[in-house]
């Protein structure tokens, strides 16, 4: 996450040791860690609600793609019956299409 050396950590260490002291450094160290802790767990709660957006998302393109499909199948098989029906009225047979039934 962050990218702190060893070295580096040291020094923050001492600069935090001198500014605040010996008697409060193990309370403020502990202070910082319910902080940092505090802030992972809201960085993963909100990662989690948009990874759960966006498969709600995902699911409803998906859902309007089918019925999209459905809808053509229907609308393919309501033309097909009604050309059935004009050529019956006309006399001559239509060839046998294939039904789109789902």
């Amino acid at each position: 996450m962050f990218d702190i050396g060893f070295s580096e950590l040291f020094l923050v260490l001492v600069v935090a040791l001198v500014v605040v002291g010996p008697e409060r450094l193990p309370a403020l160290a502990r202070k910082i860690g319910r902080y940092v802790s505090k802030a992972k767990q809201t960085f993963e709660n909100v990662k989690r609600e948009v990874e759960s957006e966006l498969e709600t998302e995902e699911l409803n393109k998906r859902l309007a793609e089918n019925n999209i499909i459905q809808e053509t199948k229907e609308l393919t098989n309501e033309v097909t019956q009604e050309l059935n029906q004009i050529a019956k009225n006309a006399g001559e047979e239509m060839p046998q299409s294939k039904d789109w039934k789902s």
